[in-house]
């Protein structure tokens, strides 16, 4: 119950925050930092999605490349935001490296 509810919470938490309007101030101060935030939060995300449900990798992976890419197309309605398909690669990328890493702990145990 608890995983329920601390995955939600990161999940209410995580859409606000990918549909905030930041002010754009130009020039990055560290190049594709955005798409390093995508990826943990969605590293974090699978985390707590995987603590809250027993669903499998791919039904998990699934289910929050869905919930990313809802969040890309919100953002291409938002004022001052856009789409961008590589923040749903990185999205993806940070749940297929979770998982990638529970595996290998868990054949490591064994």
């Amino acid at each position: 119950m608890l995983a329920r509810l601390l995955f939600f919470l990161l999940l209410s938490i995580a859409t606000v925050l990918f549909l905030w309007q930041f002010p754009n101030t130009g020039a990055q101060s560290i190049p594709y930092l955005d798409k390093l935030v995508h990826f943990g939060i969605f590293f974090v995300l699978a985390m707590t999605f995987h603590r809250a449900f027993s669903l499998s990798a791919k039904l998990s992976l699934l289910f929050l490349a869905c919930y990313g890419l809802a969040i890309e197309i919100a953002q291409s309605y938002a004022p001052g935001r856009g789409a961008d398909v590589y923040d749903w690669i990185a999205d993806a990328c940070g749940v297929i490296a979770y998982f990638a890493l529970h595996h290998i702990r868990k054949k490591s145990r064994s």
